[in-house]
């Protein structure tokens, strides 16, 4: 990132957020995507010396122009932005305009939970973003709406957080890239092809099909909510508006943002809350359950064990990782610092 013309401090935060969405568990949204994103730094679509900054403010709200720099520091901005409004109201939210992809959206809310161990004051935290249209709407045929991630994490005290990540699609479009990698269909439901129908071809995906929506009308709603909040309150393009930065490289893609922060020491002395969040991921834990299973989680536990296990023994790269890192090493003639052979 460096060579393409970002400074130290965004390449060190990016490179920070992409490794531990690996180390998470995350493969589709971590270093597999570096590649693409250093393409963006070379060819203009992500301008490397944008500074983000607020252009209008409240006591508890602020609204963002990343001034296309890369998504991921654009968003740490927005999600610190909403945290210390919340220190200060109790609640917080910013809006991020002229932004780009920004990774997997959980990378943002779990910084408001870790507020607590930095600041002594967790907070819950909320981040969603809109996205190129990739989805269709129920009764529709082709893509109409962006999938729309959206992730929520709330702190806990003697047990992990609760931490959501998911977009509003059956599934996201890395794990349809990563069938059609290894040259396998589609599970059904997956995906529709030019004509609206089911479809298990993975590789209709960019060029005529489109994703479904999760449970049909619910995952629809929710991605309006999001396009609602980061696409027409930021001030961010919409739906059709925002260019694929998988596809358009010498423009900025204007999907937006929206970051909001809830400080739950302002509504309730932190021994209650604690002894309250823990008891309810106890009771989830401790559900009967279904013959055959061992164990229930709570959103998030899973990821929580995996960034554990990374820390120990190493963060694991997927094959379709490891060679875009062999080739973003070419493209940027940095193959001589690569530390392996390559796929």
């Amino acid at each position: 990132m460096v060579e393409a013309g970002l400074s130290i401090a965004d390449a060190r935060l990016t490179a920070d957020v992409l490794i531990r969405t690996d180390m998470r568990g995350i493969f589709t949204h971590g270093t597999v995507a570096l590649r693409r994103y250093v393409q963006l730094m070379r060819d203009g679509g992500i301008d490397t010396g944008a500074a983000p900054s607020i252009t209008e403010e409240g006591l508890a709200w602020a609204r963002i122009d990343a001034r296309q720099a890369v998504g991921m520091v654009a968003s740490r901005y927005g999600m610190t932005v909403a945290m210390d409004k919340a220190a200060h109201c109790g609640i917080g939210m910013a809006t991020v305009r002229r932004s780009n992809h920004f990774g997997a959206a959980s990378a943002y809310t779990i910084m408001a939970v870790e507020n607590a161990d930095q600041a002594d004051r967790p907070m819950v935290g909320v981040a969603m973003s809109n996205t190129d249209v990739v989805m269709n709407i129920p009764g529709g045929r082709g893509a109409a709406i962006g999938n729309n991630p959206l992730s929520y994490a709330v702190p806990a005290r003697s047990q992990p957080p609760i931490v959501l990540d998911i977009a509003m699609s059956t599934v996201a479009g890395g794990k349809v890239a990563s069938y059609q990698d290894r040259g396998e269909p589609l599970p059904d439901g997956w995906l529709t092809d030019a004509e609206g129908l089911p479809t298990t071809d993975p590789g209709v995906f960019t060029v005529t099909g489109a994703l479904t929506p999760f449970s049909a009308h619910k995952g629809y709603g929710l991605a309006l909510l999001v396009e609602s909040l980061a696409g027409v309150l930021a001030g961010a393009g919409v739906t059709t508006d925002i260019l694929s930065w998988a596809k358009v490289s010498d423009d900025t893609c204007d999907e937006g943002h929206t970051f909001m922060a809830i400080d739950v020491g302002a509504m309730m002395p932190l021994d209650s809350y604690y002894d309250r969040i823990d008891e309810l991921i106890r009771r989830m834990r401790e559900a009967p359950k279904a013959a055959g299973a061992e164990r229930t989680y709570v959103p998030g536990e899973m990821e929580y064990d995996s960034e554990a296990l990374s820390r120990r023994e190493g963060v694991p790269l997927t094959r379709m990782a490891v060679e875009n890192l062999a080739g973003l090493a070419e493209d940027t003639g940095l193959a001589d610092r690569l530390p392996f052979d390559g796929p």
